[in-house]
């Protein structure tokens, strides 16, 4: 992946990340810092590549319709290791509230995966 690539991912993970977080109310200071643990321990982001992400040039402007047509053009792989974050953030207080479950189930949607899978 090109920097500017991953650049583009991580903006759309921690748009993903900060909707779930937001959608849940109770801990979203924990969760925030959950969602950069998260993009370079499993997603496999540099620092830098967070922090560019986070700049309001990326993610200023980004929408959450945006984030869902961005995770949809993501290889599938790539798009599931994002909704598994998203749903770890959600689980953070052991708990989904009705927000919470309707993003998860938009991200799911995007990226083609039904509850079967």
């Amino acid at each position: 992946m090109s920097p500017s690539e991953s650049i583009e991912v991580a903006t759309l993970w921690f748009l993903s990340a900060r909707s779930m977080a937001v959608a849940g109310e109770d801990m979203p200071a924990i969760q925030e810092s959950a969602t950069g643990l998260y993009a370079q321990a499993i997603l496999g982001f540099t620092e830098n590549d967070c922090r560019k992400a986070k700049e309001e040039k990326n993610i200023g402007n980004k929408t959450l319709i945006d984030c869902l047509s961005g995770v949809r053009q993501l290889p599938k792989e790539l798009a599931e290791q994002i909704l598994t974050g998203v749903m770890m953030i959600s689980y953070a207080d052991r708990t989904m509230k009705p927000l919470e479950v309707r993003w998860a189930s938009m991200l799911a949607s995007a990226i083609d995966i039904s509850p079967e899978d």
